[in-house]
């Protein structure tokens, strides 16, 4: 039987939309709103807790830098930002990447509580 392939490891040119030395970005394939991007390493690694320091800083250089790629193209209102580490926090691609999810007014009827609502019923407070 093959290995699955990795959808992060070999990425497409054309399709990097903002790197730098340690990591790039691209349109999430199955966006949550429009401008969705994702921050992910050029290493393999599964998950935020596996980066080395110098990772974790470009990932959070380029997460700056897809904030101005997506206001230059969508002006959101707002922004959730975030990482699934591991299959119980619904991590599906077990390469490490960082959700950059634009968010609009009226997007959601009550929006109180952010990445809370992930699990049902805990967003309110």
């Amino acid at each position: 039987m093959e290995p699955v392939k990795c959808p992060f490891c070999n990425p497409i040119a054309e399709d990097i939309v903002a790197r730098n030395e340690l990591c790039y970005a691209l349109w999430d394939r199955h966006p949550v709103s429009r401008g969705h991007l994702l921050v992910i390493p050029f290493r393999h690694t599964p998950d935020f807790f596996s980066l080395t320091p110098e990772e974790r800083a470009a990932v959070m250089a380029l997460i700056t830098s897809c904030k101005d790629v997506i206001e230059e193209n969508f002006s959101p209102a707002g922004y959730n930002i975030g990482f699934n580490v591991g299959e119980a926090a619904g991590q599906t691609v077990m390469h490490c990447h960082c959700h950059v999810i634009p968010r609009y007014v009226g997007d959601v009827g009550d929006p109180r509580g952010g990445v809370r609502g992930v699990v049902p019923g805990r967003r309110g407070y």
